[in-house]
């Protein structure tokens, strides 16, 4: 199912999106995109410390938070990506 806002033109888009962020609206808008940031940081921490623990040959259970940090910061990335998504298409969908 396609949301309105993906119908939209690249213009379109643009324009809507400015609009959205000069709106009162976007408090939720604005945390996902702190989370989004965390959720890159988390995923280049993983990463950086599952070739740490390659060097210097640790236990399984480094492993495992890594690829913990990492799952989870990959599922908070896409989560919250669909909710900002949502967001702007009600937006959209308001000022149509």
């Amino acid at each position: 199912m396609k949301l309105y806002y993906q119908t939209l033109s690249k213009e379109n888009k643009k324009d809507l999106k400015e609009k959205f962020l000069k709106s009162k609206e976007t408090i939720l808008f604005k945390k996902a995109n702190k989370i989004v940031v965390v959720s890159i940081i988390g995923i280049i921490i993983a990463f950086i410390s599952t070739i740490f623990d390659c060097f210097y040959k640790t236990g399984i259970l480094n492993y495992v938070l890594d690829g913990l940090l990492f799952i989870f910061s990959i599922i908070f990335l896409i989560i919250f990506y669909k909710i900002k998504l949502k967001e702007i298409n009600k937006f959209a969908l308001k000022s149509k």
